[in-house]
């Protein structure tokens, strides 16, 4: 069986999208695991990682969500886990029984759990599985991370994300000189930046009172609507598309003046729920009002916070990576 270890020297460098095109190429049977997960989710009372769910569901893995990954804290993997490496292999023999090709994701970065044994190189030795970095950035930066990666062992090569062609063919001239291989890259795919209505409620642990045959709906911009109606209508990121409004609860002519004006959905805050006529409006709009407990200020900073996921059900944003990321499979199998 072949496994790789898809790593990152920093987060949100687009493992999860080069491992879904990796696993669409590759036309094998595939096991997978994330074991330090990042972002949580609670599916029929067990703790996953959004990844370990993907996965899990797009390639049809049999075994459950919540043994893909072993926790996102430190501290509660080291409560719970007696002997945390005994538990890894054990874990390991079970997710690749019957498989023909094996995927180990890393955390955010590189070092991520390096005090109890979790982080990308130390797991990518144990297992025998090859590390693949996934990488991004000007030319300079590749370049720099390319002669970097070269020091370290067991790398078989990278992977360039949101990348354009140029760069990777200036990248692929210097490969050889450097003393690495580059096994492909992603361009820079729009529709990977875009979140959910049903994705954001859950994240926030929003209640949605009011459009909710709305919610699968994307969200492409984010507007506070802190000013005036009027004034709102006239800034320019309200004429944006697939916006998600942020705005108090109580402020009810700014809700009507959303609710026709290309919003996706709007949250409302310090838990205050419009009147029954704008509720029964949204409802006729398909506009999810989904209210929440926070002020406006804490509720736009965490929704910055929340990290970009592809869903299992999101075949658009799927499709993309398979119709755009060019990456050479044979060129992986042949080097691992």
């Amino acid at each position: 069986m072949k496994k790789i270890f898809i790593a990152s020297l920093s987060e949100g460098e687009g493992k999860s999208t080069a491992g879904i095109s990796i696993g669409l190429n590759i036309n094998k049977k595939l096991g997978y695991m994330k074991p330090f997960g990042d972002n949580p989710i609670y599916k029929n009372k067990k703790l996953g990682d959004y990844d370990a769910l993907l996965f899990k569901q797009l390639f049809n893995i049999d075994e459950p969500m919540e043994e893909m990954s072993f926790g996102m804290m430190h501290s509660k993997i080291i409560h719970y886990y007696e002997d945390i490496q005994k538990e890894m292999e054990d874990r390991y023999k079970k997710l690749s029984k019957g498989k023909e090709f094996f995927i180990f994701e890393g955390g955010e970065n590189v070092w991520k759990g390096s005090s109890i044994g979790f982080d990308s190189i130390t797991i990518s030795s144990k297992f025998n599985a090859p590390l693949i970095f996934i990488i991004s950035g000007d030319k300079y930066e590749i370049l720099d991370k390319m002669h970097y990666l070269n020091s370290i062992k067991n790398v078989a090569g990278v992977i360039l994300n949101k990348a354009k062609k140029e760069e990777f063919e200036i990248a692929k001239e210097k490969a050889d000189d450097i003393g690495i291989n580059i096994f492909g890259y992603i361009p820079e795919i729009k529709k990977l930046k875009f979140m959910k209505v049903s994705y954001v409620v859950e994240k926030l642990s929003g209640k949605i009172v009011a459009g909710e045959d709305g919610i699968n709906k994307y969200i492409e911009n984010i507007f506070i609507a802190a000013l005036s109606s009027s004034e709102i209508k006239r800034h320019p990121d309200f004429k944006k598309k697939n916006k998600l409004i942020i705005t108090g609860g109580d402020r009810s002519d700014v809700i009507t003046a959303c609710i026709d004006e290309n919003t996706s959905a709007i949250i409302l805050t310090n838990n205050i729920i419009p009147s029954s006529n704008i509720l029964a409006k949204a409802d006729r709009e398909e506009l999810p009002l989904i209210s929440v407990r926070p002020d406006t200020y804490t509720v736009a900073r965490h929704i910055e916070n929340i990290p970009r996921v592809i869903l299992p059900d999101e075949k658009e944003k799927i499709d993309e990576i398979k119709k755009k990321a060019s990456i050479d499979v044979k060129s992986i199998n042949d080097n691992i």
